[in-house]
């Protein structure tokens, strides 16, 4: 009898053991998920203590887009005309006093006045037109080999919609009043780079200067 309760005892412990140990990597799987899923995010609890300068695309200075032979060939243009003066810089850390959050700053914010025309930077296809009041208008074109660009706070032209074609330079929309979130900014374009799903610089493509304040 005493030896049937120690062999009880110990099946009890090795199933004990065993699913602590299950419990374990469950969680442990689960956390990884989540920690992966979330690295792209660009929302911050607060001022971070890291370099307030690392970008994504760190890694990789050199842009194949803009020619290098001296030639007059360029296949981005800026979408604000006669403006190339950024007030935002990319990868830069502010406080959206609208919303009361930090953000790293993954996009180039032009300061423009309502009704300023905003063009396309190159040839493309439009992904999305999207007219959401709290997010600020959206528009995305794709321009080929995984390069996407994104134009917010606009207001698109009547008639632009998904699947439509566009050429370098042709007006998609105008800079609209302040609202959303990041109306505290003022009227301004709020330009987005991907490449390949990849926040870029957009200053890799265009010229532009940062704007003395």
């Amino acid at each position: 009898m005493k030896e049937e309760k120690t062999k009880s005892k110990k099946s009890f412990i090795y199933y004990l053991i065993l699913g602590i140990c299950v419990l374990l990597i469950v969680t442990a799987t689960v956390l990884t998920i989540y920690f992966v899923t979330q690295k792209n995010t660009s929302t911050l609890e607060g001022p971070p203590v890291d370099d307030p300068d690392k970008n994504p695309d760190d890694g990789d200075k050199d842009d194949p887009d803009k020619p290098s032979d001296g030639s007059d060939t360029v296949k981005f243009v800026v979408p604000l005309s006669n403006n190339n003066k950024y007030t935002m810089a990319y990868g830069e850390i502010w406080h959206n006093e609208t919303v009361d959050t930090w953000y790293r700053h993954y996009a180039l914010d032009f300061l423009a006045d309502a009704g300023t025309e905003v063009v396309a930077m190159a040839d493309g296809e439009v992904l999305q037109v999207s007219t959401m009041e709290e997010t600020g208008n959206l528009i995305v074109i794709d321009h080929g080999d995984g390069l996407v660009t994104s134009y917010r706070f606009v207001e698109p032209v009547k008639g632009l919609g998904k699947g439509d074609e566009v050429k370098k330079g042709d007006k998609i929309g105008e800079i609209a009043a302040p609202y959303g979130s990041e109306a505290h900014v003022g009227e301004h374009l709020h330009l987005e780079v991907t490449l390949n799903d990849v926040y870029v610089d957009p200053g890799k493509y265009i010229e532009v200067v940062l704007q003395e304040k």
